[in-house]
């Protein structure tokens, strides 16, 4: 079979999608440091996700418009420049509502930033490889997510990094440094690359271009998808650490980070056998299939004893691994052009990733984290039911085995 494809922007793309799961997921292993530093309860906590988060409900759509009107260039520029911004007032005003802030400015660079990524991985490789290119790229986001809690936790016992005693109560800083370095050596090769502003010439940006999507009940269908499957993330990312440290007494600075580690982990190797999946299965059926061996999994972890509950968190992430591709790939063969607004409105679904936490927080609050944690399933049940009714115009491409 022969794949059309830029090699350079599929490189650009996976090492982006790099950036933004290691900046983003280390959320979750810093929330118990949080608590713990600054006497936070569960609600002001859940605060610090919610305002990274938030930042895609408010810049996703703009980012798709401002890509068919000013090109790739310009918008991945403004995004590199507002993110090391966040990262610099975090390393120079360590605090709780600096945090806020921070995470606020570092979440619209990345919301920016997914916007973008995707339709030009989508121009990169053709509609009907999209995905399983989008699964080349979760793995690269997994890869990511599993490598910063096991950076977090060097960090936590060198007190250092490399001999450089700079930050020695908080050596956590250094994440953000190299945040903004690695940010300096995707500006270095973003200069000579070429970046598409839309995926073809003939796709000329509108205001009745994005009502008609939002009109469109696929978008809200799709949105809800995408939404529930961040919600479902991060929900596990940031509030697994807590409820085994307080129903089962679990260290959170070394159990919590290592089943974050091991979820992300299983989430990229998950990510390698979807790989071959999305070539056998079709991808409505594989989303049902990850979707309903979750929700089993998911109340294991809620509900089982400590060996159990560690070992079914650990392992969400493998049953969720495809979840995130298969969703953009729906969706994206769901419309026929204009897909970086269509991007733009699906990926305001990221807020989710703010909203579930709040949510779980919220509960928690109220009743208690165990009865919080139940959120995860609704979310869950949702993918289920997408999965089952979705229609996209093109089908992905799967082999037949005789």
């Amino acid at each position: 079979m022969k794949i059309n494809f830029n090699l350079g922007l599929v490189i650009f793309v996976m090492a982006v999608f790099f950036v933004i799961s290691f900046i983003t997921n280390i959320i979750g292993p810093l929330i118990p440091q949080f608590i713990k530093t600054y006497d936070l309860s569960l609600v002001l906590a859940s605060f610090l996700p919610l305002s990274f988060f938030f930042s895609y409900g408010v810049f996703s759509v703009p980012a798709g418009i401002f890509l068919e009107r000013y090109g790739g260039k310009i918008v991945m520029l403004s995004a590199f420049i507002i993110s090391s911004a966040g990262a610099a007032l975090i390393i120079f005003m360590p605090g709780y509502l600096s945090f806020i802030f921070s995470f606020f400015m570092i979440g619209t660079g990345m919301a920016i930033l997914q916007v973008v990524i995707n339709p030009i991985l989508r121009y990169a490789v053709s509609g009907e490889n999209f995905a399983f290119f989008s699964i080349i790229g979760q793995l690269a986001f997994g890869s990511a997510s599993f490598l910063s809690p096991v950076f977090y936790r060097f960090l936590l016992e060198k007190k250092n990094f490399f001999g450089l005693y700079i930050f020695d109560n908080e050596p956590w800083l250094w994440i953000y440094v190299l945040f903004i370095l690695a940010i300096l050596v995707l500006l270095i090769f973003l200069y000579f690359l070429k970046i598409p502003g839309n995926q073809s010439t003939s796709e000329k940006f509108d205001n009745n271009v994005f009502i008609n999507f939002l009109k469109s009940r696929y978008s809200y269908f799709y949105f809800f998808g995408i939404f529930s499957y961040v919600g479902v993330e991060q929900g596990i990312n940031n509030w697994s650490s807590q409820f085994l440290y307080q129903y089962h007494s679990l260290d959170p600075e070394v159990v919590g980070v290592d089943v974050i580690s091991a979820f992300w982990g299983n989430l990229t190797i998950g990510t390698i056998i979807s790989l071959f999946l999305v070539k056998l299965i079709e991808e409505k059926k594989l989303l049902n299939i990850y979707a309903l061996s979750s929700s089993i999994i998911a109340f294991l972890a809620i509900h089982g004893d400590s060996e159990i509950s560690v070992l079914s968190f650990k392992l969400l992430g493998f049953s969720i691994s495809g979840v995130w591709s298969v969703m953009i790939s729906l969706s994206l063969n769901s419309v026929p052009k204009n897909h970086s607004v269509f991007t733009g409105i699906l990926l305001t679904g990221i807020v989710g990733g703010a909203i579930f936490p709040f949510i779980i927080a919220g509960v928690g609050q109220l009743f208690n984290l165990k009865v919080g944690m139940h959120v995860i399933l609704i979310g869950l049940v949702y993918l289920f039911y997408v999965g089952f009714t979705a229609k996209p115009l093109i089908s992905n491409k799967t082999i037949k085995i005789n």
